[in-house]
């Protein structure tokens, strides 16, 4: 199979289960990765022929592409902030909304702070631990999630981009345990927030391969993370701290007011597509 047949086939055949402009994407993405070539060099080695090696990975890669495995957990490669991250079906892949979360986080607090502690919350992969300590390396940064498993990840991904950060196993829902959690500056997490009732309404890529643990909440409380952070933030973060969220669209009106309840002044941010999707907490 030549570079240039395996490309077309891998569009012609995502072009049923995407939009065309994301099967091109996609298969972008796997075609760099099976040849180690721009799209502009492949395009001077169309004729060329697959080794044997890449014949085998490109048959397992489309096979898996069409039962709709997300490309990034099959090239175990997700890109947030400029910066590649090892993902696989043990965390969230990182999304472009997050990445203008803590984008927001670095731009107001590098304008007040010189130094500050950042407590991440949730934190997956490390994506945004990671890419605040490259950007910030003066910053105290800490992480904590409830997964052994994602903290494992997020631990590889802190190594390889040589990020200090610290990381902390811990289930906040369990009380006992924030006394782990140190006084902070600021607090940052991408919880789980979407309804279980939504579930099915879900594209299979995301219901299907990523971690339940981390996309859903109970039907009957949808914010109950954000009531667990509102009120680790009262005990945990010093006098003009601030917290950064991301959060559901249809949930903006219930988390401010839970945050307002307890203390807090507000601002709510749209994402790139215009959904209210971020909130800054803070309190002098």
């Amino acid at each position: 199979m030549t570079i240039d047949s395996a490309n077309r086939l891998l569009i012609a055949s995502l072009t049923g289960i995407y939009d065309e402009r994301e099967a091109a994407s996609i298969s972008s993405m796997v075609m760099e990765h099976l040849t180690g070539m721009s799209k502009s060099e492949r395009l001077l080695h169309k004729p060329d022929h697959f080794t044997p090696q890449q014949d085998d990975l490109f048959n397992q890669y489309l096979k898996d592409l069409l039962r709709q495995k997300p490309v990034q957990y099959i090239l175990q490669e997700a890109w947030f902030g400029g910066l590649p991250f090892y993902v696989d079906e043990r965390v969230l892949i990182p999304r472009q909304e997050t990445e203008e979360l803590a984008d927001w986080l670095i731009k107001d607090e590098s304008e007040s702070r010189e130094v500050a502690t950042v407590l991440d919350i949730g934190t997956g992969s490390g994506c945004i631990p990671v890419y605040i300590k490259r950007k910030r390396p003066d910053f105290h940064v800490l992480a904590l999630d409830i997964s052994e498993a994602a903290l494992d990840i997020a631990k590889k991904n802190s190594k390889f981009h040589d990020a200090e950060v610290e990381f902390i196993l811990c289930d906040i829902r369990d009380r006992a345990q924030w006394d782990l959690l140190p006084l902070t500056d600021i607090i940052v997490s991408n919880p789980p927030y979407i309804p279980e009732k939504l579930k099915s309404s879900l594209d299979i890529h995301v219901r299907d391969f990523e971690p339940s643990v981390a996309l859903f909440v109970p039907d009957a409380d949808p914010i109950v993370f954000y009531k667990i952070i509102a009120e680790i933030a009262v005990l945990k973060l010093i006098p003009g701290g601030s917290i950064f969220l991301e959060i559901h669209h249809d949930h903006a009106k219930e988390i401010m007011a839970w945050f307002g309840a307890n203390g807090f002044e507000l601002i709510l941010r749209k994402d790139f597509s215009g959904n209210n999707r971020m909130i800054k907490a803070y309190r002098n």
